[in-house]
């Protein structure tokens, strides 16, 4: 749903891309097709790039934020999330979910007919967690060898990646110092607008006048938002007390207004995992709240 309205908001804007760069995970792939469709664009080109995939939350990853933070204190949760040199505690190599990221043949370079690769370029060594300075470098690579040198071949890029990885990517845009990316907060499927202006010399992509800041800071924002400021800066208000409240925040509300919506976020001692189905023999592990009666079926 919030993947349909981002959609419209992108339609209404009147952009046509020319190609659509996303991360290697799931979520982020469909998200990119329901946006392409929605907007009447699917013959886009689709670039899945693992350099884009979520900042990686070493033993953090899954957990709840306010379970975190009761643990471990806000202060630290907070250092951990928008810090940009903190690295979380790594996650065990024998962990199920770091075996399994380390098996997944999308980080596998598969050499195709002719020397071509199908895949990357090379294996992709998946760390044991990341700092946000992390993220950042191999964000800043997507950024040097395809996004700006697409835009300065005037084409509209649409990049759909993740929390981290946008906030990345983000800095760069803006060029915001490492001490105010802490400033940075971007809602979930919240449409962000940057127009490149025409560069005639060999210095790097620039962009027009601010169009507000980030937060209540100081630091300047480029982009514009495609829904409303107070709608936007109430979502990343929520965002951030999520190591408070136990919230999920999403900026689609269930009543039609232009408000955002919120509900209660799954927690781990509520939370339960089914396997679910589908019609193509693909199946999932899906989340619950509580214990399930029966196996879903979608």
């Amino acid at each position: 749903q919030e993947a349909r309205e981002a959609a419209r908001a992108l339609k209404a804007d009147g952009t046509e891309y020319d190609l659509v760069l996303t991360s290697c995970l799931r979520r982020a792939v469909r998200t990119s097709c329901l946006l392409l469709s929605g907007a009447g664009r699917p013959a886009v080109p689709m670039v899945k790039d693992a350099r884009l995939n979520e900042q990686h939350a070493g033993a953090l990853t899954g957990r709840n934020k306010r379970s975190l933070a009761k643990e471990h204190g806000h202060e630290q949760v907070m250092r951990w999330r928008r810090g940009f040199a903190v690295p979380p505690p790594p996650i065990s190599t024998k962990a199920p979910l770091q075996s399994a990221i380390c098996r997944d043949e999308r980080y596998r370079r598969r050499p195709c007919a002719g020397g071509a690769s199908g895949g990357p370029s090379q294996d992709v060594v998946v760390p044991r967690g990341e700092t946000f300075r992390d993220c950042l470098e191999r964000v800043s690579e997507v950024w040097s060898d395809t996004v700006e040198p697409a835009l300065r071949d005037g084409k509209n890029v649409l990049v759909v990646s993740h929390g981290n990885a946008l906030r990345a990517l983000i800095k760069l845009v803006d060029g915001v110092s490492d001490e105010d990316a802490y400033h940075l907060d971007m809602p979930t499927a919240c449409p962000l607008v940057y127009e490149a202006l025409p560069s005639a010399g060999p210095s790097g992509v620039r962009f027009g006048d601010a169009h507000g800041t980030w937060g209540t800071s100081s630091v300047l924002r480029h982009g514009r938002f495609l829904y409303d400021e107070g709608r936007v800066q109430q979502a990343q208000e929520m965002m951030r007390s999520q190591v408070l409240r136990d919230i999920a925040v999403s900026t689609i509300s269930s009543t039609g207004s232009s408000g955002i919506a919120t509900c209660d976020a799954w927690s781990e001692e509520g939370v339960s995992s089914v396997r679910v189905s589908v019609g193509d023999g693909e199946s999932f592990n899906v989340r619950t709240m509580g214990k399930p009666e029966r196996q879903p079926q979608a």
